[in-house]
């Protein structure tokens, strides 16, 4: 198979591009700058430059067999603008170059398109047939990827393309370059926030179980639609600080912090950068504490179901080769 990936030099299309290689795929690969070009053929793939949000740099994706879509920002200070004009409209991109190759488009989007108090199913849980709760205005990532589903759809239906669209949780793992090591650089006091009883398990995945899911979805090109993938065995809060410490050579004493607490912290924070920069993107601190607090509310289980995604790499171990990986690689591992 012939597969065109976008954000090949990010974490998941990175990890994506490996396995398929792997498996004997010919892998293309985009990217924005010459400078991934080397890193990119590393990993087997064959490089072409270009930005998703122009429609002439997917003339490198003609003829393929497969898109796996997960070039995307997560926080960029110029605006809204950056987020509408690379995630949404470079997914539109991606649809439409999906149609005119008669390509599977593998589409990585993210939970944060359910939005703040999203309605669970009957089961208490949050699920692919939950109701959409609220997005705040300055909340440009999840707006920009619940925007982009809904091209994603609309385009998909118009031009006959076969489509899924991922939706993870928080992703962790190895080339991991914003949670982790804001998490790790935070950690080095030995301190860290225990909020809550800390016996929640948290709204994380590995990029590695993402990538089985990927891999689900180009093998069973008869599916489509949205399937959350955001439960791979998953870890407490607890377990969390505990298995960084052990990790990372360093004893890691907790704090405990009452919920409301953190989260007034976090949204006080967050009203503080939108005064400052009222027009940057103010980041993931208002939400901080409710995450580390809150029990991860997403199920998997259609994704099982229908794709047959079954996570390989258990939660915990997977966790320790991360902050590993990452230490190493920083020089600050301690033995």
């Amino acid at each position: 198979m012939r597969v065109f990936v976008t954000g090949g030099t990010g974490l998941v299309g990175s990890h994506a591009i490996e396995r398929l290689v792997r498996a004997g795929h010919d892998v293309v690969a985009m990217a924005r700058s010459e400078r991934g070009r080397p890193f990119l053929g590393a990993l087997g793939a064959t490089y072409a430059p270009g930005h998703v949000e122009q429609a002439e740099a997917w003339a490198a994706a003609s003829g393929v067999d497969a898109i796996v879509h997960a070039a995307a920002i997560v926080t960029d200070p110029a605006g809204w603008e950056s987020f509408h004009r690379i995630n949404v409209e470079g997914t539109r991109a991606a649809v439409r170059a999906a149609a005119s190759s008669g390509a599977r488009l593998v589409h990585i989007s993210s939970v944060a398109v359910y939005g703040r108090r999203p309605v669970p199913a009957g089961n208490g849980r949050v699920t692919e047939d939950s109701a959409f709760g609220p997005i705040g205005g300055a909340e440009f990532y999840a707006r920009s990827k619940r925007e982009a589903e809904a091209v994603l759809w609309d385009e998909a239906a118009r031009l006959g393309v076969s489509a899924v669209a991922l939706r993870p949780c928080v992703i962790y793992g190895e080339r991991e370059r914003l949670f982790m090591e804001r998490m790790l650089r935070f950690l080095r006091y030995g301190v860290a926030p225990l909020v809550g009883r800390g016996d929640n398990t948290l709204a994380m995945v590995y990029v590695g179980n993402v990538v089985d899911a990927i891999e689900a979805a180009l093998e069973r090109q008869e599916i489509t639609g949205p399937f959350n993938t955001a439960n791979d065995g998953g870890f407490t809060q607890r377990e969390f600080f505990e298995i960084v410490g052990e990790a990372s050579g360093r004893r890691i004493r907790l704090l405990r912090i009452p919920e409301p607490v953190a989260v007034g912290i976090g949204a006080g924070g967050h009203l503080v950068a939108r005064a400052l920069h009222p027009r940057r993107y103010a980041g993931l601190a208002s939400s901080s504490g409710r995450f580390l607090a809150r029990d991860n509310p997403f199920d998997s289980s259609r994704a099982e179901r229908e794709l047959g995604w079954r996570p390989r790499s258990e939660a915990k171990d997977a966790l320790r080769r991360s902050v590993r990986w990452f230490l190493e690689r920083q020089g600050t591992i301690r033995h």
